[in-house]
This record gives C-alpha cells, structure tokens and sequence, in this order.
C-alpha cells in the first residue's frame, strides 16, 4: 500500500474509509476528465477538417481560395463558441462532482455521529446541500489575472479558432491542398506537433513556435486545476460546518518528481501534526497547477465526541463549542424541543 494512503488512513482515523472513498472518487473524475476533455478537440478539429474537404469541392484542383477562406473563417467561429460552450458543460458537471466528492467525506461523518448520539439527522443533507452549492459559486467567481472561469474557458475556444486558421493560413501559403490539410489538421489536434514533422517538413519548420506543441494541453491544465480546486472548495466548506472538525490535513502526493511548496505545506507544523491546518487556517489548495495532492479532515474521535453531543443534547452550557456551533450553525437544522 501506497505512503500516500497510509497518510490518508492515519490522518482519518475512525472516519478512514470515508477519506479514501472521497479520494478514490476524486481520482476517477481526474481519468475521465482527460479524455472527455481531448475528445471535445478531436471532435471539433473533425468538423473542421470536414468543412475543409466540403470546400475543396468547390474548387477544381481542391486548392483553396480566398471565397472558400472566408467561409471557413465563419465555421472556425462557430466552432470555437461550440467548443467554448462544449467546454463550459464539462467544467460544470465536473465542478459539481469534485465539490460532492470533497464534500462527502464530512457529511458522512456528521451523518454518522449524530445518529450515534440519536439525533435526528433530517436536516444534515439540506445544510451540506446547501454548502455545496455556495462552493460551486465560489468556483465560478473567482478570478485569475482578472479574469473569471468563463472567460478563461472562452480562451481556449479563441485559441482553437486562431491556431486552425494559422496552419489553414500557412498551408495555403505553401501551396498544400485542402484535403492534405484536413488530414494534418487531425493528425495535429490527435497526436500534437511532433507527429507532423515528417509528413509536413516544411510547414512544421515555418510554424515553429507559432502553434502549441498539444492544443489540447492548456484546456487540460485548466480543467485539472479547477477540479482539484472544486474538490478542495467542497472539503474545506464541509469541514468547517462540521462540529467536529480539528483541522486539515496537507497529504503529500508521492508522485511529483522535484521537491516544491507541497513538500512544504505538508511539513508546516503550527502545533497541531506536520501539515494540519487549524480551522479557517487552510491553505489555498491546490498549490499549483496539475497538484494532485489531499486534503483530508481530521475530525475527534467518534468515542468522545459522542459523549460531548450527548452532554450537550442534556445541558447545553455543558458544551459551550457545541452551543457556539448551534447558535450559529445548527440551529438552521436542528429543532432544539425535537433533540
């Protein structure tokens, strides 16, 4: 077994299966993301390609002219807003499912400690639900180098767009005909810059640094880094509505070659264990793009906060934390006479 999941499991205690079925849930979005994500190009770049031998047909000797490069100027267009838009589904779906996944993992360890103590537990699944929802909205409104989610998806349908037209633009130039280039148009999106070299000599050498190597890979990064950060946003939200909540834990991916700030976060010790945060104190996560390190709360243990929820329940001036949590959390889904 992994050290990785060990650390999990450790920092977890009681509450470990929970931890590693959010985990195990947060790795399956991240392999169906990829090729979803890629299949998106390699669909778009079959439209275009289409649309290239349509107006070869036009032509007769399928070489294009500035008619037919106008026409697919417009279908370039649509197909970046399809793509854009196409793009935009995925991020939410995925968003949605990573903030669930993080969030999971608190939900049911306050689902099973408060039916230990034998209160009812009806509202809990509304409270997370409704966390979960504040979560998703957060993804969506932050900002990077000011510019919102939306807009940086809306990028990489721009960048589609202006990378079809340069390499359309360049073998016109060089006097290749359409259906040659329909060809490597989807030889490009499907296998990256490098597998054109020999079958396109001349294009590649005057293209060199005017197109990505993998058109694919700056949308791939997004997409990672926003769904590491949704699964972040959801674990995070969830443990700090949770009474029971310690701290977090930063869980060292072992599968980074080179030392970097994870190493760090994961050494940081304010008191609490190497890489636990107190609570309101988490890092920022992830820590940079294409991190695929844990975040795992540490909750008490059921033994003793069970017996707390269960002085309080009786007296609860006995349990002034867990009062606190009521008055400013619970009250919204627990009905004091119905404890």
């Amino acid at each position: 077994m992994s050290r990785e999941i060990e650390e999990i499991k450790d920092a977890a205690g009681a509450y470990r299966k929970w931890a590693l079925e959010a985990r195990k849930k947060y790795i399956e979005l991240r392999l169906r993301q990829d090729p979803e994500i890629r299949g998106l190009y390699i669909r778009a770049a079959d439209r275009v390609a289409k649309e290239l031998r349509h107006l070869a047909l036009k032509t007769p000797s399928s070489y294009l002219r500035k008619r037919q490069l106008e026409e697919l100027e417009a279908a370039l267009r649509m197909e970046a807003e399809r793509l854009g838009g196409n793009l935009t589904k995925a991020m939410e779906n995925y968003i949605e499912e990573a903030v669930n996944a993080g969030a999971g993992y608190s939900q049911a360890v306050m689902m099973d400690l408060f039916k230990k103590a034998g209160i009812d537990t009806t509202g809990i699944r509304a409270l997370f639900a409704t966390v979960n929802r504040q979560a998703i909205e957060a993804c969506w409104a932050r900002t990077k180098k000011g510019l919102f989610l939306s807009d940086r998806i809306w990028q990489q349908g721009e960048n589609f767009r202006n990378t079809m037209r340069n390499l359309v633009q360049e073998a016109v130039a060089i006097g290749q005909d359409a259906v040659k280039t329909a060809r490597m148009l989807q030889q490009y999106v499907r296998h990256g810059v490098q597998t054109l070299a020999k079958d396109y000599p001349n294009m590649m050498e005057r293209m060199k640094g005017r197109i990505p190597k993998d058109i694919c890979y700056e949308a791939l990064r997004l997409a990672r880094t926003e769904m590491t950060a949704a699964f972040g946003e959801g674990t995070i939200a969830a443990a700090r509505i949770s009474p029971s909540y310690l701290g977090m834990k930063w869980v060292l991916s072992h599968n980074h070659p080179v030392v970097d700030i994870c190493d760090e976060l994961a050494e940081h010790d304010e008191g609490y264990g190497k890489g636990v945060y107190p609570p309101g104190s988490e890092p920022p996560f992830p820590a940079h793009p294409n991190c695929i390190c844990t975040l795992v709360p540490v909750h008490e243990s059921p033994e003793a906060f069970v017996v707390r929820l269960k002085k309080w329940v009786n007296n609860p001036d006995s349990e002034p934390a867990l009062e606190k949590w009521y008055n400013e959390i619970g009250k919204n889904i627990l009905k004091r006479e119905a404890i």
